[in-house]
């Protein structure tokens, strides 16, 4: 009997162990990937940064629309701080959901035009929708190639990147292929994550040290016109090109 007692023992605490093994696991996963505002794709999490796909596009919607994201990402300071004028053109890569894109429609008006660039289709469509929603007929979007944001030569005042330029592979020749759109006095502004900020992707492979991206746009011809000290989890600075 007590045998018997020993082995349904043994059987239930193999069960037990199992159990807090699973919840172990999941446990893990949850705390890689709490809400942030912008949380990695789990589906995609052991991929590079720059293979990393949004797909799923519902679910990206209630991440990067959230209202708390608002409270540190400061959106419409952000956009001010970038004093847009009438008749800009700007182009957004990496736009996601057009949570910016809209608002740089806004603010460079009719005459203007605000480009919502994106690798991913579902989030293209949707910022299609949204623009016809909007009924804001200078807010464009298109699908772009990883590689590439396929920018016409001379035609942008502003390249706006917002927690995107980790996910690029050789962004030194991507900075330089970019330059090629921007007209004479044209900027790029870098909106990311520091390196050990709370929110955004917790793989630490994700997120780029403010110095590793200012020697790379130095290494890629261009230089800081300016640093934004607003936002509490990321830098935010702008370029320009030199000689230009």
């Amino acid at each position: 009997m007590v045998r018997l007692n020993n082995e349904k023992g043994g059987s239930m605490r193999k069960k037990l162990l199992k159990t807090v093994a699973v919840c172990a696991v999941l446990l893990s996963v949850l705390l890689a990937y709490p809400f942030a505002g912008y949380a990695e794709d789990k589906e995609h999490k052991t991929q590079p940064a720059s293979e990393q796909r949004f797909s799923d596009i519902d679910m990206w919607v209630k991440v990067f629309e959230d209202p708390e994201r608002d409270k540190w990402q400061k959106p419409a300071e952000v956009v001010k701080s970038l004093n847009l004028k009438q008749g800009d053109v700007i182009a957004d890569i990496g736009a996601g959901t057009g949570y910016f894109t809209r608002l740089f429609a806004k603010a460079v008006g009719p005459l203007g035009k605000a480009l919502g660039l994106d690798i991913e289709p579902s989030m293209v469509k949707h910022m299609k929708e949204d623009a016809q929603k909007l009924g804001l007929k200078n807010y464009e979007a298109r699908v772009v190639k990883t590689d590439d944001p396929e920018l016409k030569p001379g035609s942008v005042d502003v390249v706006f990147m917002c927690d995107t330029y980790h996910h690029i592979e050789d962004r030194v020749n991507y900075l330089k292929q970019m330059s090629k759109g921007l007209k004479t006095d044209g900027r790029v502004v870098i909106v990311d994550f520091y390196k050990n900020s709370p929110v955004g992707p917790q793989d630490p492979g994700h997120k780029l040290a403010e110095k590793v991206v200012l020697e790379e746009f130095r290494q890629a011809g261009y230089s800081l016109i300016r640093s934004h000290k607003i936002l509490p989890h990321q830098y935010f600075l702008e370029f320009g090109l030199k000689g230009k």
